[in-house]
């Protein structure tokens, strides 16, 4: 099956995008960055994302999944006195499925080809529009789209995205934006 272009596959988040409903301004929609962590396999892990704010304190972002993408697992480790990143993830439309650390819930969960031993927080939380869930600092987990795909906000205290270890050693991690280089 052919790899989708670069053109392609930014259409598709940006119609994700327009169906949430969220509004979304013409600077904003100019920020709209795609990453696939460095996996190469944009479709089975990545996502896209806007942040609608940024400050040294609080990211506010909007981020969609295509149809059972993963944003890849990962940890918000201490650092710097803090106890390390909270997030608070809100569906905004779709279903995104949660997973963190504990008892394995959803035997069917849809793990990347050859990636078991990269997703290993295995307990499923299922959310569906205007349903969160905060993940605590320090604790290892990972995002997947429904079957539609979904559009989240998320809630996120202070942000510097170099401190996040991904479970794949071959993950760069996220993207770093030019106002924070």
């Amino acid at each position: 099956m052919p790899v989708p272009d670069e053109k392609t596959i930014r259409r598709k988040y940006v119609d994700l995008l327009c169906r949430s409903g969220f509004p979304i301004t013409d600077a904003e929609w100019e920020a709209l960055e795609i990453s696939d962590f460095g996996l190469g396999n944009l479709r089975s892990e990545g996502f896209a994302f806007i942040d609608i704010l940024r400050s040294a304190r609080l990211r506010i972002t909007l981020i969609a999944l295509l149809p059972n993408q993963t944003l890849p697992q990962h940890v918000h480790p201490p650092y710097e006195g803090e106890q390390g990143k909270e997030e608070t993830i809100r569906v905004l439309s779709g279903q995104t499925k949660v997973y963190v650390k504990g008892k394995a819930t959803a035997p069917d969960m849809l793990i990347p080809a050859g990636k078991d031993s990269f997703y290993t927080a295995r307990q499923e939380s299922c959310l569906n529009p205007g349903e969160q869930y905060t993940v605590p600092p320090g604790i290892e987990h990972w995002f997947q789209g429904g079957p539609d795909g979904s559009v989240n906000i998320c809630f996120q205290n202070r942000v510097d995205e170099t401190k996040n270890l991904f479970r794949d050693p071959q993950s760069f991690g996220c993207p770093i934006g030019p106002k924070d280089r």
